[in-house]
């Protein structure tokens, strides 16, 4: 490894490269790469039989798409230094990844950038970050969506959403990054997302959320609907949407338990290695991760005893990962006491966001919990980042609102936060349901009725172990609204 590389931003630079930010950021590359098979099998885990093997597809496919697109231009897009109105990046630079002999820059002092990695080292990790964003936006759409439509999908977030959310909030030089300058909170400040509460969760909740609507409500929602408004179970379909209610989600907790667990693990790469280097900055996130994902689940588990009466597996994974979804986007910038804080919030609002969309969200099929879990801590984790971030562990120009709370910057701050988390909630829920809708006039996005009832692993990957007979041609027609594909390619 050479002492000095070209900076990635500026040619005429050249900074030293760390040894230790580049192996810091390299374990949490490989770490948040092991995030996205145990996606798939919490979506195995939590669904039912018939459609385990699709949910692990979708993970798998979005690491191979997100991979093959971030390298070309996903990365240019998302983190270019040439800005289009702080909006998205200049995609024709670093085209493949950009020059291997350049150093893009990590650690920063008053007067710019003092060290850098190799940039196929950040690279690689900022493709791991987009790679779990889309296999999350995959658990949160189970059971329903045609493999095909999914790929097709993927490659639009691959192309549209993800780097142009990517670019607004972590960009340095990106629109939500630098508003704060708009009002002299301070040069270059503005929303800040440690780890990606916005860009990673907030956004895969609310397009996961947007995609299942778009699709409609299951044969098995429908039949459980009690003759809610708009949840009629079409005629001719009275039997099967009986014997679909009948067939419970959770066709393995043990392997849902596991797949949360290696989640866990590869957490301390997402949030500690954002820190890129080897720094007590990432040693903090990666212990306060621990501890806000413990308090999460524990809180879950005695909430749901308390009021179920039971100690729910399924409560107690989604009140982990919770746990890990709120304390992301502050990793990096609170204290001990204040993950304990955030840890207690999660699990009770894990519990709460549950109950609440099973009430009232009762046409969505989301037994992952993607948008519970994903989008509604990750929006509420992001918009407290100026409550709950300490001066000491950061270099913000700012105090948290539990530290000052009448510091009129700390305010104003909230504002730009909750403006950031909200304006992103909105465009990618837009955007995501738009896209489904439009493609649906194509081609078949929504798999049949008859389809359902099947599984997507023998209609769509060919594993029918209980040799189950398949729907015929013309069963393809058995979703109102549904068009017939035009293409025979997918």
């Amino acid at each position: 490894m050479p002492e000095t590389l070209t900076s990635a931003w500026d040619a005429a630079q050249q900074l030293p490269v760390s040894i230790p930010g580049t192996l810091w950021i390299l374990l949490g590359a490989f770490l948040v790469f092991l995030m996205i098979p145990s996606i798939g099998m919490l979506e195995a885990g939590l669904t039912r039989r018939k459609n385990s093997l699709h949910g692990l597809m979708k993970s798998l496919s979005a690491a191979a798409v997100m991979i093959v697109i971030f390298t070309v231009v996903g990365f240019g897009l998302a983190f270019s230094d040439v800005t289009i109105g702080g909006i998205i990046g200049d995609p024709t630079k670093y085209l493949f990844g950009g020059d291997p002999n350049t150093a893009w820059p990590n650690v920063f002092g008053a007067d710019g950038p003092i060290s850098g990695v190799p940039t196929f080292t950040y690279v690689l990790y900022q493709m791991m970050f987009a790679a779990v964003t889309l296999a999350l936006i995959g658990a949160g759409v189970p059971e329903r969506m045609k493999f095909s439509a999914w790929l097709l999908y993927s490659v639009f977030f691959a192309l549209v959403l993800y780097p142009l959310i990517a670019h607004m909030v972590w960009s340095f030089n990106g629109l939500f990054g630098n508003i704060g300058s708009a009002s002299n909170i301070g040069d270059a400040f503005g929303a800040r997302d440690f780890a990606g509460g916005i860009v990673v969760h907030a956004q895969a909740g609310f397009a996961g959320l947007a995609v299942t609507l778009a699709l409609g409500a299951s044969l098995r929602k429908r039949a459980g609907s009690e003759g809610r408004r708009r949840l009629v179970v079409p005629e001719g379909y009275a039997e099967a949407a009986e014997a679909e209610r009948g067939q419970q989600y959770g066709a393995s907790l043990p392997l849902a338990i596991i797949g949360t667990a290696l989640l866990w693990f590869g957490w301390f790469g997402f949030n500690g290695g954002s820190s890129l280097e080897m720094n007590t900055q990432g040693v903090s996130a990666a212990f306060v991760t621990a501890v806000a994902a413990a308090t999460a689940g524990f809180v879950a588990m005695l909430v749901s005893k308390f009021v179920d009466n039971n100690f729910d597996g399924i409560m107690a994974i989604s009140g982990v990962l919770g746990g890990l979804v709120m304390i992301t986007p502050n990793a990096g910038f609170v204290t001990v006491e204040s993950a304990l804080i955030l840890g207690v919030m999660a699990g009770v609002i894990t519990y709460a966001a549950t109950k609440l969309m099973e009430k009232y969200l009762y046409q969505v099929d989301d037994p992952v919990g993607g948008f519970p879990v994903h989008g509604v801590n990750g929006l509420i984790g992001s918009i407290v980042v100026p409550v709950f971030a300490s001066q000491e562990l950061t270099a913000f120009p700012v105090q948290g609102l539990i530290y000052d709370p009448t510091s009129a910057n700390g305010w104003i701050w909230l504002g730009y936060q909750t403006l950031t988390a909200a304006v992103v909630g909105v465009v990618v829920f837009a955007v995501s349901f738009g896209f489904v809708k439009v493609l649906s006039a194509f081609m078949q996005v929504r798999a049949t009725y008859e389809e359902e009832v099947v599984g997507l692993d023998a209609v769509d990957h060919g594993s029918n172990p209980d040799g189950v007979a398949l729907p015929t041609p013309s069963g393809r027609d058995g979703v109102p609204g549904m068009a017939r594909p035009i293409t025979t390619i997918f």
